[in-house]
């Protein structure tokens, strides 16, 4: 029963590393150089590209680690290295639009109009009206073309999107990243289905281990779940911990069995808070790298 359990709790930290991060990989990836993004965006070039650098030699696959090299070759004066960092990035993630948007300003530096109206038409449709900027340069590519008309639609445009996005902000700020999101609701049905495991364990273990075994791992899944949130995990938890065992089990007659499953019950309770935080520390730690 035991081995059965730490598979159990093994498949389900799998599950939380690969399938509940409902991020896009290049979501991810952003958070994880989110220290080198931080240096350029606060104008320290130097240092961003030298961060930058280190980490495509470290994962050489990482599209955003490309497209903020290439946006430091830019602000360099090195815009053929820039061009091939922004391709290499999009031949590693096409999704990201950001990329497309970058590579089409490049285009439209070197006098490349049609090349960079490709690359624009892309990122107009891979944004998904998330941004204004596709429209707005896509806008200048028309200029450059002559098509005046397309132009003055994609201005309009970008700024009726422009107005649009902002109010959706201001009004919404919170919406943005809600506390209560599809990926909390998942992992509170799971947290329902450890407690009632947990429970369960707790009636029919022979000693605390197996209790505290059990609790440590749900514990480490919570903080990798949520490492922001986990401690509402935590709580949900323990109460229905308290709740599934006082209420839908029968208290043993036996003064020594009661005794045992009541430092089962408890001690993983504390164990709860104690291990969810440390699952926390551990992904947050993960995400940095």
């Amino acid at each position: 029963m035991e081995f059965l359990v730490v598979i159990a709790f093994f498949g389900y930290i799998y599950y939380l590393r690969n399938y509940a991060d409902l991020r896009t990989p290049s979501e991810k990836e952003a958070a994880a150089v989110s220290e080198g993004i931080k240096l350029y965006n606060d104008g320290q070039i130097d240092k961003a590209y030298a961060y930058f650098d280190s980490r495509i030699r470290q994962k050489p696959k990482s599209c955003i680690a490309y497209l903020y090299r290439g946006l430091c070759q830019k602000a360099l004066g090195n815009p053929e290295a820039a061009l091939k960092d922004i391709q290499a990035g999009l031949s590693y993630d096409d999704q990201v639009f950001t990329l497309y948007l970058e590579l089409g300003k490049i285009y439209l530096e070197q006098n490349q109009p049609e090349q960079a109206l490709s690359a624009l038409n892309k990122a107009v449709s891979v944004s998904e009206e998330q941004s204004e900027a596709p429209y707005h340069w896509r806008a200048k590519a028309f200029e450059q073309l002559g098509r005046n008309i397309e132009a003055e639609q994609d201005t309009k445009h970008a700024q009726e999107l422009r107005a649009r996005l902002q109010k959706t902000h201001s009004g919404f700020n919170s919406s943005k990243a809600p506390f209560f999101d599809k990926r909390l609701a998942i992992n509170m049905v799971m947290i329902s289905l450890t407690s009632v495991l947990l429970v369960y364990v707790i009636k029919n273990a022979e000693s605390i281990h197996l209790p505290y075994l059990v609790a440590v791992f749900a514990a480490i899944s919570i903080g990798f779940a949520e490492p922001y949130k986990g401690w509402l995990l935590a709580i949900m938890q323990c109460i229905l911990m308290l709740a599934g065992y006082h209420f839908f089990t029968d208290l043993p007659e036996d003064r020594a069995r009661q005794e045992l499953e009541n430092f089962s019950l408890y001690g993983s309770m504390i164990l709860t808070f104690a291990a969810s935080f440390l699952g926390g520390f551990l992904k947050r730690a993960l995400n940095m790298k």
